[in-house]
């Protein structure tokens, strides 16, 4: 049974490898297209539109996980169902139940393959890829240390960011404010700022120094909304995307939105979504057990990654929408999000165990 569990992965994964190398190619082709509209600005070149491809290419191959699990087993397995190996170790003695075993042990193979590069890859790679994307923009300086120190200029402001906390929280910032003679005016210390939507910021623990007065009086306040500290495009540069923060760090932010009373939905649905691939990576392997050995397993290997296909893309499809329906009517995210991803794998266990 052994010998035939280890037959069974090596064609599961066999399988996947082809598939993961064609959608990586194709997403990683679309990807780079948009990377080369912003060659030529400040000193952003083609060997730097080629490395945020390169560095970006670990998040995408976590989203495109699921759906190659299941075009992976309807291409690995289904060549075996097509020479009626399926049949033959079912005929001896062999269940479905059985057969499920190895493949549900490579899909935990590869959960635990996703953990660890949502925790230790994704994030490091992302945060590469932005400093690098940061030559593109005039006028502001990215430290590549391994704490990222940012210096801007806006209209009459020069800020200064010390510090980047769970990848979107902007810690000990600076600004200063100069006149039309190039005069330092106001300065303003702020030891927090969140993004609350569109150009609009939010400081907390804020110290204001009026320069142009002789005393020069420091006036503390608790919160100041800022609009335009920084641009969309710095300010994309600066923080990570949502889906590139690790679990951990989305819960902590999640924490501390919650302690200065600000939304968190779209974080949290971040959270959960991060969350859902690992369910969905399972259900997905598991579901083409089913086709493989059920009545249908004489199909050629064409038509069954067809409608592997046809299954994954409507899958994340019904993902991305109950995500999106999570933040437009304020759902509950875990339970929106979760349910197509619980609901697959009952629709697969059930076709497993019925007969």
């Amino acid at each position: 049974m052994l010998k035939l569990d280890r037959y069974i992965m090596l064609n599961f994964i066999l399988g996947i490898i082809p598939i993961m190398l064609l959608l990586l190619s194709l997403f990683s082709f679309l990807a780079l297209a948009d990377a080369l509209k912003d060659v030529g600005k400040g000193s952003y070149v083609l060997f730097d539109a080629l490395s945020v491809v390169a560095l970006t290419t670990p998040k995408r191959f976590v989203e495109l996980l699921p759906v190659t699990a299941l075009l992976g087993s309807l291409m690995g397995l289904g060549a075996m169902a097509n020479h009626q190996e399926l049949m033959v170790i079912r005929t001896n003695a062999m269940s479905k139940r059985r057969i499920a075993r190895p493949v549900i042990q490579v899909a935990l193979a590869l959960v635990v393959l996703v953990f660890l590069m949502q925790f230790l890859v994704i994030p490091v790679s992302e945060r590469k890829a932005v400093q690098i994307t940061s030559k593109s923009l005039q006028n502001t300086e990215v430290g590549l240390g391994k704490k990222l120190e940012f210096w801007t200029r806006r209209n009459e402001h020069f800020v200064r960011v010390k510090e980047v906390k769970f990848d979107r929280l902007l810690t000990d910032i600076e600004i200063y404010r100069v006149n039309s003679s190039g005069l330092l005016t106001h300065v303003y210390l702020a030891r927090h700022a969140d993004i609350i939507g569109g150009d609009d910021w939010l400081l907390t623990d804020v110290t204001e120094r009026d320069l142009s007065k002789i005393d020069a009086p420091e006036v503390q306040t608790a919160t100041m909304q800022w609009t335009g500290l920084l641009s969309g495009d710095q300010a994309s540069t600066l923080v990570l995307p949502i889906q590139a923060l690790t679990p951990i760090d989305l819960f902590l932010y999640i924490d501390h939105l919650k302690s200065n009373k600000l939304n968190t939905q779209r974080y949290r649905i971040a959270f959960w979504r991060q969350l859902s691939i690992s369910l969905s990576l399972v259900a997905m392997a598991i579901l083409s057990l089913p086709f493989l050995l059920g009545s249908v397993r004489h199909i050629s290997a064409s038509q069954r990654v067809m409608l592997g296909g046809v299954v994954g893309m409507g899958f994340y499809l019904v993902q991305q929408m109950t995500g999106n329906l999570a933040g437009l009517f304020g759902l509950n995210p875990p339970l929106t999000i979760l349910a197509p991803s619980f609901l697959l794998l009952g629709i697969a266990f059930y076709g497993i165990y019925k007969h």
